[in-house]
């Protein structure tokens, strides 16, 4: 799990800051996908930000998530991805492509250079 694998780094990340940050990746596969708006995909990655929740991490790479995604297949009786169609509604999807999760982090990356907090500027400033 992302906050496990963030020990012993100088970014490490508490439970709910590996949860936010899984939080922004789902809402831009979401948008990728086409089942979320652009503005609600702005609006939940704002929320994040102005409550100071990082949404990446260094850690959350390609390979990391496609051994997670295996891991979550085998263990998990498939995907069953939880990702937000709206303000306040989800819905689980198991058919996600590996050409859409490649989409996703292009998408995802281009996003947290203009608008995201890093788990290391978060830190900082709270020290």
């Amino acid at each position: 799990c992302l906050e496990m694998d963030s020990l012993g780094t100088n970014v490490e990340l508490q439970h709910g800051e590996a949860v936010a940050t899984d939080m922004s990746f789902m809402t831009v596969l979401s948008n990728v996908l086409g089942h979320l708006s652009d503005s609600d995909r702005d609006r939940i990655l704002g929320i994040l930000h102005t409550c100071g929740l990082p949404t990446y991490h260094p850690v959350l790479t390609r390979d990391f998530f496609k051994v997670a995604m295996e891991d979550r297949i085998k263990n998990s009786l498939g995907m069953r991805l939880p990702l937000p169609v709206g303000m306040g509604k989800a819905r689980m999807f198991n058919d996600v492509t590996d050409e859409q999760f490649e989409a996703t982090f292009v998408k995802w990356e281009s996003l947290r250079k203009h608008s995201t907090v890093s788990v290391a500027k978060s830190k900082a400033r709270a020290e």
